[in-house]
């Protein structure tokens, strides 16, 4: 019996990594922002590795970046779900929406704090430490 849990939970491990890479593959051909946000998951790491910051927080910069690209996701759902309950507008599916984007925004701000944080550190003031 052992074996056959182990083999069910191997099975729904891929099955929900086919779903995951299905959503990723859906965002990244339909949706602008998530579009550039990708854009920006290649572009960060080099220009900070360019700026003179090290692996380790280049780590960083890409792992706060795949948080602000997760957020995108969960709006991206969130808003086709109101799209379907509620085509025409109503002002709770105004505030949901606004609430995604709200989201997206604040992780992008913390990123952009991390990032004048890193500048200051390693290129304004790199021996101040």
């Amino acid at each position: 019996m052992q074996k056959k849990s182990q083999l069910y939970n191997l099975k729904h491990a891929f099955a929900a990594l086919n779903f995951s890479l299905q959503g990723i593959k859906v965002a990244i051909t339909t949706e602008t922002p998530f579009i550039q946000e990708t854009l920006c998951l290649v572009a960060l790491p080099l220009a900070a590795r360019l700026a003179g910051i090290p692996w380790s927080m280049v780590l960083l910069v890409i792992a706060g970046w795949l948080l602000v690209m997760a957020v995108e996701l969960l709006n991206t759902g969130i808003e086709n779900i109101c799209n379907l309950v509620s085509p025409d507008f109503h002002p709770l599916v105004k505030i949901a929406k606004d609430a995604g984007s709200a989201a997206v925004l604040l992780t992008i701000l913390a990123n952009a704090l991390f990032w004048f944080y890193l500048i200051y550190v390693y290129v304004i003031y790199p021996n101040s430490s």
